[in-house]
């Protein structure tokens, strides 16, 4: 663990070694632990907006409330009516140092201590709604999986499992078929379409077991969905989601 004037030492050996330009504003980044975006962009609300605010009680977005109900959660979001997992929690939304860092994380397997922070803080947050037996990150087709060497998801899942006693289950939750990576262009109907039949559960694990199920990225749901459809069909009590950002 870094004291603050280690902390110092090694931002200032590091800006001077390995220069590194903020991948939101193109300042420069001066420590580490904000990893690819500056302090300035983390911290300003307009470019990385976390979801602090009232949310979906089932999907989690921010919801507008009349004046008087700040602490309600709100229910029936026309958004998430008819997906299939029980609850789902996002740190923010995909946009600002949120979307760099999560770029950044498609080719390095690493999450900056700022980023880290914000996922424990968020699930701590919401953990109630989460709460469950299983932590499973949403598995990479093993073609994929050679390509980039490593399951960003897995690095999120891993973050949640010491500090909250939760039980990893990285094997239990398979992709049987490898699908194209999802183009902009895809509406909601054609990427839940190129997922249908993705996945499968190998073992016994999940019956009678809740889990949450972890992604980087919550964008249509059509991913998620079909995930968390296998794994109720194989015998799963509820299914909660977590990812660090969503699209709007």
């Amino acid at each position: 663990m870094f004291t603050g004037a280690l902390k110092t030492i090694r931002d200032g050996l590091l800006g001077l070694t390995y220069p590194s330009e903020c991948r939101v504003c193109g300042a420069s980044v001066e420590s580490w632990d904000d990893g690819v975006a500056c302090a300035a962009c983390w911290l300003d609300p307009a470019l990385t907006h976390l979801f602090r605010e009232i949310q979906c009680k089932k999907c989690g977005f921010p919801r507008s409330l009349p004046p008087g109900d700040a602490q309600v959660q709100t229910s029936d979001c026309p958004a998430c009516r008819d997906f299939p997992f029980n609850s789902a929690r996002s740190c923010g939304l995909y946009a600002g140092a949120l979307e760099a860092s999560i770029r950044m994380l498609k080719t390095k397997p690493h999450l900056c201590p700022r980023l880290s922070t914000i996922v424990l803080e968020t699930y701590e947050r919401h953990k109630e709604a989460l709460g469950s037996d299983l932590v499973m990150p949403v598995p990479l087709h093993s073609r994929r999986l050679r390509e980039r060497g490593f399951n960003q998801a897995t690095l999120i899942a891993s973050k949640l499992v010491r500090p909250f006693s939760l039980l990893l289950d990285d094997k239990s939750l398979v992709r049987t078929r490898h699908t194209e990576r999802h183009r902009g262009g895809l509406d909601a109907r054609d990427r839940a379409r190129s997922v249908r039949g993705a996945f499968a559960v190998t073992n016994s694990q999940v019956r009678d077991r809740s889990v949450l199920l972890v992604d980087d990225l919550l964008t249509t749901g059509s991913t998620l969905c079909a995930a968390t459809t296998t794994l109720l069909e194989a015998g799963a009590v509820t299914v909660n989601v977590f990812t660090l950002a969503r699209v709007t």
